[in-house]
């Protein structure tokens, strides 16, 4: 039996094989955002303070759990938002994750708006990070590792302390550009 060979290409950012069919298709932005939609995400908040003490935050789906031990959560953020550069200087964060009837909570965070936290009740942590009240539990994070990822911005955080809210709601989700609760 005989068997032919074709050509490997390799991607400039890996020595992984590329075949050749795959090399020379190009995935659009709109696509893979089209694709990720169809990806049911819990929704969370990030937060954090900036150096001069002004509370950022934002509303995110891109959070993962990394490690048990160390306990270690990973966020995504998008460059341009004004929470990056804090946390690319180490700034602790909290990131919430949110119930099902924190909606409006996940869509104030989420816009453009200039004072985020008016009228949203919260505490002070230890580190200083406002802790959003009423989230199904919220991980405090110091941070642990900080990497590139196109046009975000990949933080890993090593959790500090971990606040639960023993009523057990449902979580909030993010599905085909829509937010769902139970």
């Amino acid at each position: 039996m005989t068997m032919t060979m074709t050509a490997i290409y390799t991607d400039r950012t890996s020595s992984f094989p590329i075949a050749p069919a795959r090399a020379a298709k190009a995935v659009t932005g709109d696509a893979f955002r089209q694709a990720l939609s169809r990806l049911a995400a819990g929704v969370s908040i990030v937060t954090t303070t900036d150096h001069d003490g002004h509370n950022l935050g934002l509303t995110a789906t891109a959070v993962t759990s990394v490690s048990l031990d160390p306990p270690l959560v990973l966020v995504c953020i998008d460059n341009r938002s004004r929470t990056v550069e804090p946390l690319e200087i180490g700034a602790p964060f909290v990131v919430h994750f949110l119930a099902a009837d924190q909606e409006e909570l996940a869509r104030r965070f989420a816009s453009r708006i200039p004072d985020k936290f008016d009228g949203v009740a919260y505490k002070l942590t230890a580190y200083g990070c406002p802790r959003l009240t009423g989230a199904l539990a919220s991980v405090e994070c110091v941070p642990h590792a900080i990497y590139p990822g196109g046009d975000h911005t990949i933080f890993i955080g090593r959790v500090v302390d971990v606040q639960i809210d023993e009523q057990g709601s449902s979580p909030l989700t993010y599905f085909r550009n829509q937010f769902l609760g139970a």
